[in-house]
């Protein structure tokens, strides 16, 4: 499942605990790790592949490169199977990667790699949402029950500007355990419609009234992605591609929904034990339809920046729209830095001085971070393949370090 994190940068352990109980599924069913998989865990991550950097014009060396190249070397020496970072600064960019996008192969990672984003998703999803706002064919104060009657309780007091912003008090269906028990069962390909997990959530009181609270929740994007498509009267997947997708030409991104491969070149993603034990490949564990709108878009890391350095510069959007997505809610998102904050499918937190939107995207066995400045010219995407709910005390903290000081160079 794709899910947040109680800060934009650390990832936090799971509400539930599914993935025991995924390790104990995958066990029965008999998952076998390669040699070659076992000799990584051994290692430590210490044999990874040499690391790659490539950089655009101009073609001077600058910080930056040494910057990417410095952030995945850190990722990979914690013991992290793999690493990929962009960073970009007034047209300089750099890409570096380092470490195995398949370990039981030893394929190297790159960083054409394509991946599972999450949550990063969610920003899609939202853009959409407020595109249909500012051709007048749907209003942030618009009521779930009026665009979708019947669906949730509660739906006449929830409004899209709540679910955008996660102050709806929905149920997220994925504390239910009902939404993962065909996984458990093994049937990995499993396809949950996005009315019925919406419908699960629908059968639990609400957390809170909306509006009173921050409570992230994969319910909300599930309800916007099907107000997409009642009021568009197109698939989800369509107005993606009609409206962000094709028109940047973001040729690696992609919805899969009823399948569980990922276009190649293709980064796994894993489970990690305890030292000297072997990760787990679960990268075709789950089905994506657990989390559709939330958070089953697949991508690659270029393609990621190239999206949001185009939503943050007006190129998706009008200024009304731009200015109320970037437009933190009153709330508090992370307890330990009330300077963090949360628009409108955008987090918004602080690297090296300078203020940054974007998202990050947790889902089965990847890591995502993609966050830009407020004016598209500086960015920062870091992602790697192991599921943060097994990393190791020093795995996080190289992630937050990583995450916090490679934008800082000129």
């Amino acid at each position: 499942m794709t899910r947040d994190t109680a800060s934009p940068l650390r990832p936090t352990r799971r509400r539930g605990g599914w993935i025991a109980a995924l390790l104990v599924a995958a066990s029965a069913a008999g998952a076998v790790l390669a040699p070659s998989a076992t000799a990584f865990a051994a290692g430590h991550g210490t044999a990874a592949s040499p690391t790659a950097v490539r950089h655009t014009a101009p073609a001077r060396p600058w910080a930056g490169e040494r910057a990417a190249r410095q952030a995945v070397r850190r990722l990979t020496g914690a013991g992290l199977p793999g690493a990929i970072a962009l960073v970009r600064d007034h047209g300089r960019t750099a890409t570096a990667a380092a470490g195995y996008a398949d370990v039981a192969a030893r394929r190297p990672m790159t960083s054409a790699d394509h991946l599972r984003i999450g949550s990063n998703t969610k920003v899609f999803t939202a853009t959409v949402v407020l595109q249909l706002v500012a051709e007048h064919r749907l209003s942030l104060d618009d009521t779930v029950q009026h665009l979708l009657p019947g669906i949730i309780q509660g739906g006449d007091h929830v409004t899209v500007r709540q679910l955008l912003n996660h102050t709806s008090g929905l149920y997220p269906f994925e504390r239910d355990p009902a939404s993962m028990a065909p996984y458990l069962r093994g049937d990995a390909g499993y396809y949950w419609s996005p009315r019925r997990l919406a419908a699960l959530a629908g059968t639990h009181t609400p957390l809170f009234a909306p509006g009173t609270k921050f409570s992230y929740s994969n319910t909300n994007y599930f309800l916007l992605g099907l107000i997409i498509e009642k009021v568009t009267r197109h698939s989800y997947e369509q107005e993606l591609n009609r409206r962000i997708i094709t028109p940047l030409k973001l040729r690696d991104t992609r919805l899969p929904i009823r399948t569980l491969k990922i276009q190649n070149p293709a980064v796994h993603s894993y489970l990690l034990g305890k030292a000297g034990r072997a990760p787990q490949d679960i990268t075709f564990g789950i089905s994506p339809s657990t989390t559709w709108a939330a958070g089953a878009l697949t991508s690659t890391v270029t393609d990621l920046a190239r999206f949001e350095e185009a939503l943050l510069t007006g190129k998706l959007l009008p200024k009304a729209q731009l200015a109320e997505m970037t437009k933190a809610g009153p709330f508090t998102v992370d307890p330990t830095d009330p300077t963090k904050g949360y628009g409108l499918g955008l987090e918004k937190l602080t690297l090296c001085g300078v203020s940054m939107w974007g998202h990050t995207g947790t889902v089965l066995g990847t890591q995502t971070n993609a966050f830009s400045s407020a004016d598209g010219t500086r960015q920062l995407v870091l992602a790697t393949n192991a599921d943060p709910d097994t990393w190791t005390a020093g795995q996080i903290s190289a992630w937050l370090t990583a995450s916090r000081t490679t934008l800082c160079v000129r």
